[in-house]
């Protein structure tokens, strides 16, 4: 109506053009209701609008950041270098000072260090920026935009995508940016630049007002003042929200589901690796390693931690259990009275004590023996968790079995029942009930070789087991529990450390919004995971070394195969949980998300890939598919290069490096599916 009136002069050339635009998160959730505009080359665009109404989503469809659902974005220029974004948060790494903001960025765009040195100097002289070793988190919040911004216009671009820039600043500096913006644009730039302060938005050359997702209308302010009759564009809008012209605008021209076109991204959305954003984002990692100093303590403290406690808790037999004991052929005080080591006499012709001489071979095995009377009384210990087990011996044990060894088959069978030893013991702990009925039995058949080791017919060899035992041909006879779970407990650090470093640093930079802008300013992910793996892979390598020494050397685990192939599995686990990293980073938004992701990941590794117990071990179903869950393989190849010597020509080994390798391929393209299909952050530009 009243822009019909007005007949401008024909605009030069557009810099940006947006048609019809429509977004949409969610069926009630529609952001941009068909936004139409126009911005000018070498002109201000104010967007001018309320919190809400939808402006930071148009930038970021502009910036290529999101896609429209429906409509059209031209640019004059789709080179990514040429634009320069500052988005309304902060999305500055707060770990890294104001210097070091510069030569990252710097980097990103090819400047050299004294170009960077230059324009700090510039901008310093210009905004008042704080100073240059002063951490951003450190910063006030009117200095950090200041710093902001200035990284905005640090590679000189040709187009200015500012949101919300003067939010916050006292009036002097708002002052001195919109002067700056405006011999910019007299320079031949272009500026966007998004205001919810009505009157400020009069410095631009064109204003668009935006209420709820359409654009109200755009003409310069004195056109606009003009048009609606209006002293001041506050009463424009409000004018315009009278109106209320987005109804209409809703209603006739928002497209149903089935006309939603999926459009291309404004800028080129097919950049290759270059090595410049590589090397800013190696230099940004290295000023991280040097500034958060405790997460690197971490990484190289916790597999120090994790191998010493292990050695020190795990594996070793308990000792100084406690047993009760009830003897009725002989008071426990009388046996102080009798040696029992190796006698010379036989138990046949001396007055010697079998229940003594077993009680003598279980102190000697570090046992706590404890006095009871009766067997209720026992048996209330035992619940009470006050003893472990009960031995009852009857009160002519030793008579009955020296009628025994001379009767032979003919012994009468109240004479066997009585040489027979009594035994109970609490099975709700199944290791330590084992434990204590194996160190039973081979006490009582110690105590027994030693009784008739003095007898006639060489009785000791009739009463010897049926059975010779040879050396073991891997490992040792007297070999710990410790010594299987080892390579277990190495291979889930090495797969689970770096999984939540990985993880962590990742969705740290994704809340953050730095990612964002890092992403806007042309790095490609890329080159963020590839400057992120060389710094992981330092680290597994270091972390690698820590376990092998602490559990190889100063502990006495075994290691009797290569220590270069040994070395090589480590570090292959290490990266494919690094990479499986990524899929947690990519496949949840929150910290607490993949914090029970990755430590769910890690129970079901425990359980099923034989690192506590053996896979022949579990239920049918598992028993045949826990060779298919990650690093279960691996982990039965390092046993076989720690305790059997195999080299890498041995099947079970090379199978371990194989099933790593084809779990890493698996994990990278999970994430890269993730990454292609993921909506916000992550989505490439």
């Amino acid at each position: 109506m009243c822009r019909d009136a007005i007949q401008p002069q024909p605009p030069p050339t557009a810099s940006v053009e947006v048609r019809s635009a429509f977004k949409r998160y969610n069926t009630s959730a529609i952001v941009l209701r068909g936004v139409s505009l126009t911005v000018r080359r070498n002109t201000i665009y104010g967007l001018l609008g309320p919190s809400g109404c939808g402006k930071t989503t148009l930038l970021n469809c502009i910036v290529g950041r999101t896609k429209l659902d429906n409509g059209v974005i031209n640019l004059e220029s789709n080179v990514i270098d040429d634009i320069g974004y500052m988005p309304q948060d902060l999305c500055l790494d707060p770990l890294l000072s104001v210097e070091e903001i510069f030569f990252y960025f710097g980097t990103i765009f090819g400047h050299s260090r004294n170009e960077i040195i230059s324009r700090y100097k510039y901008f310093n002289a210009l905004f008042d920026l704080p100073k240059r070793k002063m951490l951003i988190n450190n910063l006030s919040g009117g200095q950090q935009r200041r710093v902001s911004l200035a990284v905005a216009l640090l590679h000189n671009p040709t187009l200015l995508i500012l949101d919300e820039p003067t939010v916050g600043l006292d009036p002097i500096l708002s002052e001195k940016i919109w002067l700056h913006l405006s011999d910019l644009s007299s320079e031949g730039k272009t500026i966007i630049i998004t205001t919810h302060y009505i009157e400020e938005a009069r410095r631009a050359h064109t204003v668009g007002m935006m209420r709820s997702g359409i654009i109200l209308s755009e003409d310069a302010p004195e056109n606009l003042m003009k048009c609606y009759g209006c002293s001041s564009l506050e009463d424009v809008f409000l004018k315009l929200c009278i109106i209320d012209t987005s109804k209409v605008i809703q209603k006739s021209s928002l497209p149903i589901d089935g006309d939603v076109q999926k459009k291309l991204l404004p800028l080129d959305n097919n950049r290759k690796f270059e090595t410049r954003r590589f090397r800013a984002q190696m230099l940004k990692n290295r000023f991280l390693l040097w500034r958060n100093k405790q997460m690197t303590y971490l990484m190289l403290g916790l597999p120090i931690i994790i191998t010493l406690f292990f050695n020190m808790a795990i594996g070793r037999d308990p000792k100084n259990i406690r047993i009760g004991i009830i003897n009725e052929e002989i008071d426990l005080r009388d046996c102080a009275n009798f040696t029992y080591k190796h006698n010379n006499n036989c138990f046949l012709n001396e007055k010697i004590y079998g229940s003594c001489q077993l009680i003598y071979e279980l102190h000697k095995r570090t046992y706590k023996i404890r006095d009871y009377y009766n067997i209720e009384d026992a048996k209330k210990s035992i619940k009470k968790n006050e003893i472990w087990a009960l031995l009852r011996f009857n009160w002519n044990y030793t008579e009955s079995l020296k009628d025994r060894v001379n009767s032979g088959e003919n012994s009468k069978d109240d004479v066997v029942d009585q040489s027979f030893l009594e035994f109970w013991v609490d099975d709700s702990d199944k290791y330590m009930s084992i434990l204590i009925e194996r160190d039973v039995t081979l006490s009582l058949a110690d105590a027994f070789k030693n009784l008739v080791g003095s007898c006639k017919d060489s009785l000791d060899k009739v009463f010897s087991y049926p059975i010779k035992i040879h050396d073991a041909l891997y490992g040792s006879n007297a070999g710990s529990f410790a010594h299987f779970v080892a390579p277990g407990t190495v291979c889930i650090c090495m797969f689970f450390l770096p999984l939540i470093f990985t993880t962590f640093v990742m969705l740290d930079e994704q809340n953050d919004g730095i990612l964002d802008r890092v992403l806007t300013s042309g790095m490609t992910y890329l080159e963020i995971a590839l400057a992120h793996s060389i710094i992981q892979i330092t680290y597994i390598c270091i972390q690698a070394v820590e376990i092998l020494i602490i559990m190889y050397v100063f502990y006495d685990n075994p290691y009797i195969g290569s220590i270069t192939i040994g070395f090589s599995l480590l570090i292959v686990i290490g990266i494919t949980g690094m990479i499986y990293g990524f899929v947690l980073a990519l496949s949840n938004d929150s910290h607490f998300a993949a914090g029970f992701a990755g430590v769910g990941t890690n129970f079901l590794l425990m359980c099923a890939c034989g690192f506590i117990w053996p896979t022949q071990g579990a239920r049918y179903f598992v028993k045949y598919t826990n060779k298919f869950v990650p690093i279960t393989l691996a982990i039965e190849a390092l046993r076989g290069i720690t305790m059997r010597g195999w080299s890498i020509d041995h099947t079970a080994v090379y199978m371990g490096f194989v099933s790593m390798l084809i779990w890493a391929l698996i994990f990278y393209a999970i994430s890269y599916v993730l990454y292609k299909s993921k909506k916000g952050t992550w989505k490439k530009v």
